[in-house]
């Protein structure tokens, strides 16, 4: 009699932006359908898989020091595969396993469709793989088709990027801006909602430069966002990140337009001084950034906006910082995702010269982050009373409780049934935090 074959377990453990994210959920799919199963623990796995994150310098010590811990389950079975993916991988190649030596498998961002062989051959006894470049172009992985989707689903419509900021890493990585076909996301699409995604982020480096003359989609996002949201059952529409030189008034107008269209846009603004801007190679100014915020706020009055912010960029003035804070006082964002600047490879800035101290750009960091503090708790301080339509998306701290986020993207935390999980519910705001609000179900 035969012996049934050994079930092979993944684990995937993912690291940086929501792109790594659906990234880590196709490679799931695909490996899923090729016979393995998800392991619920990294002890009980055949094969872990780290997805990368080397935007910054801290992000891609931590990846390190993740693969370093996992040497004492390398040495209790030497049978497991070890892989890493993304930007980390493509950063640093067969470096990493110079290294990691117990590492099996190194794989960049434009090869994922490539791991399942690797690890078939891997599984067999084979020497190390490493696979970077960008390949055949966006990763062409099978959709999951069976069971259940997330409430809340993302979408990768396009990868790379052209725009190369002074700062940033990526372009290196990921490659050109690549378009993928309009009818292939919406097939994409309907199939998520299909099987329960009420809401959809769509994704991109550059999302909205998505069909620019060259892409592979050639097609306009405006069109791709409208044909999206009429897709029946899709409740919720998102995307980002989005570049303030790409977001022409016709982007502007669905916010009014397009009823399942959220109302929250995350909007990079980097640095609030001009100089700064150009020196950061973002092609777009101040006032320029500031009026398509007050076209927007026209648009849909109640968007809520979000920003990321550098502090520290070579050659900052203690002025052009100050230029900074009082750009956040002036647009009053809902929140900011806050960073010191780091030197990373090949980017332009790596070497350019008035680096500011490590101590100088702490300081104006904690300073810039308790600025933001305080106006985003008035923000939310003014939702209190008002009722908010919230996609329940998990359980709370404490017992009974539920988590949702508001259309604004606002976490919202109240007592309710377990039964609403997964569900659309209106619930009353009865207290203001710096990072979430309470309720009550109305």
């Amino acid at each position: 009699m035969e012996t049934p074959e050994k079930t092979r377990n993944l684990f995937i453990v993912t690291y940086g932006c929501q792109m790594n994210v659906y990234d880590s959920g196709r490679l799931g799919s695909l490996m899923r359908q090729r016979g393995w199963a998800m392991a619920e623990s990294q002890e009980s796995a055949d094969f872990i898989f780290v997805n990368t994150c080397s935007i910054r310098e801290k992000a891609a010590r931590r990846v390190i020091g993740h693969l370093k811990r996992l040497r004492a389950l390398k040495k209790k079975n030497p049978g497991l595969i070890l892989g890493v993916g993304g930007c980390v991988a493509e950063q640093e190649g067969r470096r990493l396993i110079d290294e990691v030596p117990w590492l099996n498998l190194v794989v960049g961002p434009g090869r994922l469709g490539e791991i399942p062989a690797a690890a078939e051959a891997l599984a067999a006894g084979g020497p190390p793989v490493v696979l970077s470049g960008q390949g055949p172009g966006f990763p062409e992985i099978p959709l999951a088709g069976a069971g259940p989707a997330p409430v809340s689903s993302f979408l990768t419509i396009m990868s790379g990027c052209d725009n190369y900021c002074a700062y940033c890493v990526v372009p290196y990585l990921r490659g050109p801006e690549s378009s993928r076909p309009k009818g292939e996301i919406l097939a994409e699409a309907r199939d998520l909602v299909s099987r329960g995604s009420m809401e959809i982020t769509l994704l991109g480096q550059n999302v909205n430069s998505y069909g620019r003359p060259g892409h592979r989609g050639g097609e306009d996002f405006v069109d791709l966002l409208t044909e999206v949201s009429r897709i029946p059952g899709l409740r919720r529409l998102r995307f980002t990140t989005s570049h303030p030189k790409d977001f022409p008034q016709a982007l502007v107008d669905l916010f009014g337009r397009l009823p399942n269209l959220c109302e929250h846009l995350h909007l990079p603004l980097q640095a609030g001084s001009d100089r700064v801007l150009a020196a950061m190679g973002r092609r777009y100014g101040w006032e320029r950034y500031l009026g398509l915020v007050a076209a927007l706020r026209e648009a849909c009055p109640g968007l809520a906006l979000s920003t990321d912010v550098i502090v520290g960029f070579p050659g900052e003035t203690e002025a052009e910082y100050l230029e900074t804070v009082s750009a956040l006082r002036t647009v009053r964002f809902d929140s900011i995702f806050s960073f010191k600047y780091s030197d990373r490879p090949m980017t332009a800035a790596n070497s350019l010269p008035g680096k500011v101290p490590e101590e100088e750009k702490q300081r104006r960091l904690a300073h810039l982050q308790a600025i933001q503090k305080t106006i985003t708790l008035e923000r939310h301080q003014a939702l209190v009373g008002k009722t908010v339509e919230a996609l329940v998306e998990g359980f709370g701290r404490h017992p009974g409780q539920l988590t949702g986020r508001a259309r604004d993207l606002k976490v919202i935390n109240f007592d309710g049934p377990a039964r609403l999980l997964g569900s659309l519910a209106m619930v009353t705001v009865t207290e203001a935090w710096p990072v979430s609000l309470i309720g009550r179900l109305a």
